[in-house]
Order: structure tokens, then C-alpha cells, then sequence
């Protein structure tokens, strides 16, 4: 299973902290850009219950993350002096479908520390094989050597070659359960997955979701070759295809 395919599209929105703006936020991301293409020295991965991602050098404050997506927290608790804000995508089912509801619902919490600043963010037990330290390096290490487009407020990288296997249909079902809606394109599979975040009813992007991912499979080996994805007004494109090897990441 692609390890880095799959980081990249779970936690893509980090990757594209590089986007034009000004004052102290921009300041936060840019130096949690520098911190995520150097992860292993800033980052720890502790298998608890769940999956932790844990900040050795904690940069961001409450709703960063929020701003760069244009999506805010479904829930921000307070509890002894601690902020936790929690993001709570709602699967989206195809019509048809009522085997699964809620199984595959995304619920991110991230910890903020006494100082407000982001210390730990969890993710669900299916996804713990996939989010380890070396998978991050693999995914965000290129990032620095990337191209900025100010004006576009676009950034994107490649890379040398593939260090993983190429997931392939049952993988992604294993993680995203069954597809919102199915296509057939080129002669091969167009999966398409749409989730609502519970609590938001601005939707910034095209797709009539918070979160949109499409995975379009190779007709003869069921491998992904290219997936395009939205995350609230962050657009991203990844391009698996030998030839191309390459991230995309744009805000609306």
C-alpha cells in the first residue's frame, strides 16, 4: 500500500502552508512548513490507543489550521486550561449503500499545550499502519526544494522515485470504506468520496463537500494512478504516474 499517496492525501492541508499571506499566521505556518520537511526532528509518532502525531516543537495555535482550509473547528473544548478543537467530517453515503454508517467517519481532535499551542493530533486506528515517521519523511522532505507561486497561491514538489508500492482498490476501500459514487474513466475505475464537516455550512470549493477525494485506478492492475482531492479551499492533485511522480497544492 502506498504510504506515501496515502499521507499526503490524509494530511495534505499541512503540506501547503506555504500560500501567500501576512502577519503572525503566516509566520506560524511558514515555520511549520520547515519543521514538517525536517518531521522526524520535530515530530514524534506514539501508538496509543489511537495514532498521535506529537509536536516536540509546537508552532501552531488554535484555528491555523482552520484559516489555511477555510474550515473551523466542528467543536473546540475547553478543559482545565486546555484547548482541544475536534473536526468531524460525516461521510457521505451513496444512496444505495447502508452497510457502513458513521463506520468511516473522520474525527480529528487536535491538542493545544497551556502555551495555545498545537501539541498533538490523532487519527484513527485503521490509519496507524500508514503514519509513522519515515512515511513522513518520504512524504515532506521534497517539500523545501519545491516551486511557490505567490500569486496563485500555489505550491507543489516531485519526487525521484517510488520508495512504496502503489495502493490499489481494496486498499482504499480498507481506509475509506465504499466510494460515494463510482465512474468509469479511460476504461478504469473513478472512485469519488465526499465528506460534510459537521457544524459548517459554507462550502468553499466546487464539489458541494468539506472534503472531496477522487482515486482513478489503472484498468489492468486496480493500482491508483492519480487522485485529485479537496480539503475546504485547499486543492490538491496526486500524480503517481511514472512520468509525472508529483504534488499539487492550490488555495482557493
Amino acid at each position: 500500500m502506498n504510504r506515501l499517496f496515502r499521507t499526503i492525501l490524509l494530511f495534505g492541508c499541512l503540506s501547503a502552508i506555504v500560500l501567500l499571506n501576512t502577519g503572525c499566521v503566516f509566520w506560524r505556518l511558514n515555520q511549520f512548513r520547515a519543521q514538517l520537511s525536517s518531521f522526524s526532528e520535530n515530530f514524534r509518532i506514539e501508538d496509543r490507543d489511537v495514532p498521535t502525531i506529537v509536536a516536540l516543537n509546537p508552532m501552531l495555535k488554535p484555528d491555523d489550521l482552520g484559516w489555511l482550509s477555510g474550515l473551523a473547528a466542528s467543536e473546540t473544548v475547553q478543559r482545565d486550561g486546555l484547548t482541544t478543537e475536534y473536526y468531524r467530517y460525516i461521510k457521505q453515503m451513496h444512496p444505495d449503500d447502508t452497510a457502513e454508517p458513521g463506520d468511516y467517519d473522520l474525527i480529528i481532535p487536535l491538542h493545544f499545550n497551556a502555551d495555545d499551542r498545537l501539541i498533538e493530533i490523532q487519527a484513527q486506528e485503521r490509519f496507524g499502519a500508514i503514519l509513522t515517521e519515515q512515511n513522513f519523511d518520504e512524504v515532506f522532505g521534497p517539500m523545501m526544494d519545491g516551486t511557490v507561486e505567490r500569486a496563485r497561491q500555489a505550491t507543489g514538489w516531485s519526487w525521484e522515485q517510488h520508495r512504496v508500492n502503489i495502493p490499489t482498490r481494496t486498499d482504499i476501500e480498507y481506509f475509506f470504506g465504499h466510494p460515494t459514487e463510482t465512474e468509469a474513466v479511460d476504461g478504469g475505475p473513478k472512485y469519488i468520496y465526499g465528506y460534510l464537516l459537521e457544524g459548517n455550512d459554507e462550502r468553499w470549493n466546487p464539489t458541494g463537500f468539506d472534503v472531496y477525494a477522487e482515486f482513478l485506478f489503472d484498468p489492468e492492475d486496480d493500482q491508483v494512478v492519480y487522485s485529485e482531492s479537496y480539503k475546504g479551499r485547499l486543492h490538491i492533485i496526486v500524480d503517481l504516474r511514472e512520468e509525472t511522480k508529483q504534488v499539487q497544492i492550490r488555495r482557493l
